[in-house]
């Protein structure tokens, strides 16, 4: 297998990374995705000739999409665990009125993501709702890592602005 290419690794392990992401993510239907995704990721980034072990790499990249697929669910449930707790603040049950506000809220603040720079706004979104990191988003698009802190501290600056605007 020395000279194989990931491409020819993948289509031959397709079944057991399968596997192995299910496993791990306990969701069949992510995980099929994942594995789409990883399929992808060594079609466009294909590098068997600086691979010692294409077999260990594919399944560690394999391995890498799944915690990154962790992370961007342990943030979401994080976000609708405040957006609860948000809602539901001090009561059983939120009053309709407390609700209408909070719709409200949430709405300004959408539309304030909206109002961002295009710019700002993407690296915002793909880090904050797609959980990318921020070295992530820099390679993806061609800048610095401290381009991507600075829109980012940008977006939550014109956000928390927002906020204290009575």
């Amino acid at each position: 297998m020395a000279q194989s290419s990931l491409i020819d690794v993948f289509h031959e392990y397709r079944s057991e990374l399968f596997a192995f992401m299910a496993a791990r993510l306990r969701c069949p239907v992510t995980a099929q995705d994942l594995v789409q995704d990883l399929f992808l990721k060594l079609f466009a980034h294909e590098r068997s000739d600086e691979v010692a072990n294409a077999r260990v790499y594919v399944f560690r990249m394999a391995a890498n999409l799944v915690i990154d697929q962790q992370r961007r669910n342990t943030r979401l449930s994080g976000a609708l665990a405040m957006a609860d707790a948000y809602l539901n603040a001090g009561e059983e049950r939120s009053s309709p009125e407390r609700q209408a506000m909070a719709n409200e809220e949430l709405c300004a603040l959408i539309a304030a993501v909206g109002r961002l720079p295009p710019t700002t706004r993407r690296i915002f979104k793909r880090n904050r709702f797609e959980g990318r990191t921020q070295r992530e988003i820099a390679a993806e698009l061609g800048i610095s890592q401290t381009a991507v802190e600075k829109h980012i501290r940008k977006a939550l600056a014109a956000l928390s602005a927002h906020r204290r605007r009575p």
